[in-house]
């Protein structure tokens, strides 16, 4: 591998740890440093990012000041130990563990006070590690005094010193409160920043005789070992911890500033699910609906013949007594001539039979003329039949007069209907499919066809428990419902029209979706 890294600039190998886990190591040639290399162990779990990694360590054995002399680049000494102090971090088993690698080296590679290292949740940054020391008390006075000196670096996104080398409105009281109590002469904090520019931790650095270095060196170690800290903070997190900082982040993405087109969608989403599982509308079953009443009387043919005269139609108000059709009646004349004729001659053959004492033939005769006198009786019956009168003030509510004109008919047959304007009710035929919802003593409306803007008020008597087969639209109930208001003028029996019943308050999800509902259901059972 060093002779590969030699020739190219830098190797790479799979390798195996101490502890028997698989790892990458990249060697890089230190250029301007005759035979040095540059040896990390990247964990596998950071293997997407090798090439990253390559990258920006290749950039960093760059770096290094020119030999005056030779022009040759060498590497500052801080470079190295930053790198050296990045691996060793990463190499750490926990986060705790890694975090207190970082402060202790710190301190001890640039000869540092005070470092203090606190990982950001929310807008305050709580103290995580503190150079020096393996445990600590975080109600102390001292702990507060490093947070409140972090807080204007987590706030400011960047880095805050004290005292500050150009006037800033930078708030660096609590640095200055800090410094006093350490009792050094600068202090300084550190944001630590993921590839997004997010503050995830922060690095409070004092140093002690000496001024704090030069700091672009920690700042390349930092972005190399901030991935992984992060990685190792999300897996020390206990469940209430991380279920609590995955709903602060979900809220942050929520009512942030980004996005807001698709903020207001979702927002207008949630409010129509909430109002379709929550919310209610009136629901009212459909069903077709026909003005009837029991008041009603046919007019039909009382002999075979044919219609000479209709006089009325449908929809005509009649009285009583007012002709509505004639039949016609010349066979009918024809035959009572016949039969005045027969009788005449029956009558003559009577009394010269009974002149003569033939009182057997007489009865013979006799029987005859009894027979032509029925005949003669029946025709002028028909006769008076002949002409169709209303036997009541009504509405005729079957019968076309286009349709009656000359057509032969059979004793029987129902020429006219007629209905009286009292006694109306409704009639209305609801699918089997809703007959569930309804209930006697249920209100709804009925609009006829005829005048469609005006609802006529009912309300349901009682319902036929049978079902009729009605083409199409499969079975439907006959259910009767009573009128709450007086008839008016403009209605007629037979009328036809929409109905709509009250059946109460229902949820707006089952309103939209209870046929679909019912319909799967039938299909899915087994």
């Amino acid at each position: 591998m060093l002779a590969k890294a030699s020739a190219q600039g830098y190797a790479q190998a799979p390798a195996q740890d101490p502890l028997g886990q698989t790892c990458l190591v990249l060697v890089l040639l230190l250029k301007g440093l005759t035979d040095h290399y540059l040896i990390l162990n990247i964990p596998a779990q950071e293997r997407s990012q090798l090439n990253e990694l390559t990258l920006r360590a290749l950039l960093s054995a760059d770096f290094g000041p020119t030999n005056a002399t030779t022009g040759a680049t060498t590497a500052p000494p801080d470079l190295h130990a930053m790198l050296e102090l990045a691996a060793e971090v990463m190499q750490q088993a926990n986060f705790d563990a890694a975090c207190l690698a970082l402060v202790n080296g710190l301190a001890v590679c640039w000869e540092l006070r005070h470092v203090s290292f606190g990982w950001v949740d929310g807008e305050n940054a709580e103290v995580i590690a503190i150079s020096h020391l393996d445990r600590f008390e975080r109600n102390t006075s001292q702990i507060q005094r490093i947070e409140a000196a972090l807080l204007p670096s987590v706030i400011q996104g960047e880095e805050v010193w004290w005292p500050a080398s150009t006037e800033s409105l930078t708030d660096t009281q609590p640095l200055a409160d800090f410094a006093q109590y350490l009792a050094v002469s600068q202090v300084a904090t550190l944001p630590m920043r993921d590839a997004q520019g997010l503050t995830h931790a922060v690095l409070l650095l004092a140093p002690g005789n000496k001024a704090i270095p030069d700091l672009n060196q920690l700042l390349l170690a930092l972005e190399l070992v901030q991935p992984h800290l992060s990685a190792m903070r999300d897996n020390a997190m206990s469940l209430r911890k991380r279920t609590r900082r995955g709903i602060r982040l979900a809220s942050e993405r929520l009512f942030g500033p980004e996005q807001t087109m698709l903020k207001l969608g979702g927002v207008c989403l949630l409010a129509l699910i909430l109002y379709l599982s929550f919310g209610s509308w009136h629901y009212r079953v459909d069903g077709s609906a026909q003005l009837n009443t029991d008041s009603t009387r046919l007019v039909s043919a009382q002999f075979d013949g044919r219609i000479d005269q209709v006089h009325a139609t449908a929809g005509d108000l009649v009285k009583a007594g007012d002709l509505l059709v004639s039949l016609d009646t010349r066979d009918l004349l024809q035959q009572q001539s016949e039969l005045v004729a027969e009788i005449r001659k029956g009558e003559g053959e009577v009394n010269k039979l009974r002149a003569d004492r033939l009182l057997a033939e007489t009865e013979i005769a006799q029987a005859r003329l009894e027979q032509s006198l029925a005949k003669a009786r029946r025709v002028t019956s028909y006769l008076e039949q002949a002409h169709g009168k209303a036997p009541f003030e009504g509405v005729i509510v079957e019968g076309e007069k286009k349709d009656l004109m000359g057509v032969p008919v059979k004793k029987g047959d129902r020429i006219f209907r007629l209905a009286k304007v009292e006694g109306l009710y409704m009639t209305l035929m609801v699918s089997e499919r809703d007959m569930r919802h309804l209930t006697p003593n249920a209100t709804g409306e009925v609009a006829l066809l005829s005048h469609p803007n005006v609802n006529i008020p009912v309300i349901i008597s009682s319902v036929i428990p049978v079902a009729q087969v009605k083409g199409q639209d499969g079975n439907q109930f006959m259910v009767r419902a009573e009128l709450v208001e007086a008839p008016q003028a403009w209605w007629r029996p037979g009328m036809t029209g929409l109905a709509r019943i009250d059946v109460g308050n229902k949820n707006v999800a089952w309103i939209l979706t209870h046929r679909l509902m019912d319909r799967l259901r039938l299909m899915l059972w087994w």
